[in-house]
């Protein structure tokens, strides 16, 4: 894991796991980097210099990014449990059996957590308990993370689909058919939902009833998750561009050229765009 500097890039620290960090995003938290490793464990890091806190063993690799709400910790690992943990030690509040490997963040409101699982479930759990409210089937693995706005949870599936599904039930609203699998992670604005697909297109889709409003098309796969800054959106391409279009009809506000696979998802701070490519190069780019 490395520590730049936002304004130049230039190296501030770095934390050796005992295996790759690449498949987790860090989740800073006041003055703490959390991020799971290959290597079994979730990792709590001083964010000024690097250094341990803790770290929580499972018995799986973790690939899924840590999120923070409430002073706990939720991630779910390889070993086919989803955790919540106290943030100050570590410690275990509950874990639940989710079946299967939980590669996808969770989405944690006021009372629940929901996250997909590799064994094409959706689960919604108790923030307090950990007990499972519900659990939605998709057909084939999610490993998208949800994302829940006016009581409906979206979510893409290896499947291809894009469901919507009630928040308080998990029946299903609607559905979309991509034409190749999603692992992109849904956005919402303005009543319309952003989401990537493998088929190369950006699709937005209207949240009530899935109906497609507009779709943009690269010449690659779409695995970067697209964020929504200034009525613009931002996601990256295994063209080798990062894209940044109008949220209103998807026309092209530019796009910059990596000449590598961006299959990392874009986070903006203060009008800069920060994104990386598989050139092993990190890009801080205008918003």
């Amino acid at each position: 894991l490395y520590a730049l500097t936002s304004a130049e890039g230039e190296f501030v620290w770095k934390f050796p796991a005992s295996d790759s960090v690449g498949g987790s995003t860090p989740f800073v938290y006041e003055d703490n980097v959390y991020i799971g490793s290959v290597d079994k464990h979730l990792y709590s890091i001083q964010r000024r210099t690097g250094r341990q806190n803790w770290r929580f063993v499972t018995n799986g690799a973790i690939y899924a990014s840590p999120i923070v709400r409430y002073d706990h910790i939720f991630f779910g690992s390889d070993d086919g449990y989803f955790y919540a943990l106290e943030i100050q030690k570590g410690r275990s509040k509950w874990k639940t059996n989710a079946y299967s490997a939980v590669r996808s963040t969770a989405f944690v409101d006021e009372e629940y957590v929901f996250f997909g699982t590799e064994g094409s479930y959706i689960f919604c759990v108790e923030i307090a308990s950990g007990k499972t409210k519900w659990r939605a089937e998709a057909k084939r693995s999610v490993t998208s993370s949800p994302t829940v706005a006016d009581e409906i949870v979206f979510v893409g599936s290896v499947d291809g689909t894009v469901y919507a599904f009630d928040a308080n039930t998990g029946w299903v609203i609607w559905r979309f058919r991509s034409r190749r699998p999603i692992i992109s992670s849904p956005v919402v604005h303005n009543d319309s939902v952003y989401i990537g697909s493998s088929d190369g297109s950006l699709y937005v889709l209207d949240m009530d009833t899935g109906r497609q409003m507009w779709t943009f098309e690269t010449d690659g796969q779409i695995a970067s998750s697209p964020v929504i800054w200034n009525d613009a959106v931002y996601f990256g391409s295994t063209d080798g561009s990062v894209y940044c279009l109008s949220t209103k009809k998807g026309e092209v506000n530019w796009k910059f050229d990596t000449g590598a696979p961006v299959i990392s998802s874009p986070t903006i701070a203060e009008g800069v765009v920060y994104i990386g490519s598989t050139n092993h190069i990190i890009y801080a780019l205008p918003a």
